[in-house]
């Protein structure tokens, strides 16, 4: 667990149990409505099922190496009770694969930043020696955030996904290697 605080509330990131199972699902409802990250990763992963990039994915795989899933809570700073925490973002490895979404209302404090760094410690501790991500060329944020804790832009084009939407997304693949 982490736990930090930012503006009015205090942040923690506690791993997935069934006991969140509805928090988590009302928050991924939540987050499918602001982004379309989960719809990229969806759309991307279907592609690469039916298609030669499905061998470069899994040459950045580590399919030994356990998975975990984070929620990560605010709650307003000065509730004793903890009544009132909710979850406001989900971070993931699996396989490798770096998976972090944060609500809106709460990006831009830091947060994205020191989950991606508690997580980056975790898959350390864990036995990683390199943890991967896919990131929209436009996302320029998110990008700047990778690169500052240590990712680098891999492979040579960007790859075009198109969504439901017609939007037209890139996506660049980026590697850490611990």
């Amino acid at each position: 667990m982490i736990a930090a605080q930012l503006d009015h509330y205090e942040y923690s990131m506690l791993g997935l149990d069934l006991q969140q199972a509805q928090a988590a699902q009302d928050l991924l409802t939540q987050l499918k409505q602001e982004s379309d990250t989960f719809e990229l990763a969806e759309v991307r992963d279907s592609l690469a099922a039916s298609d030669q990039s499905a061998v470069a994915a899994a040459d950045l795989k580590n399919d030994d190496r356990p998975a975990k899933t984070w929620l990560i809570w605010a709650k307003p700073l000065g509730d004793e009770e903890g009544g009132d925490a909710v979850a406001i973002g989900m971070a993931s490895i699996a396989d490798g694969e770096v998976g972090l979404a944060i609500l809106a209302a709460f990006q831009g404090h830091g947060l994205g930043q020191s989950t991606l760094a508690a997580m980056v410690v975790w898959a350390e501790e864990a036995g990683y020696d390199r943890l991967w991500l896919d990131v929209d060329l436009e996302n320029q944020v998110a990008r700047h955030l990778y690169k500052k804790l240590g990712f680098t832009e891999v492979g040579e084009e960007p790859e075009p996904i198109e969504l439901r939407s017609g939007r037209q997304a890139n996506l660049v693949k980026m590697e850490l290697l611990f």
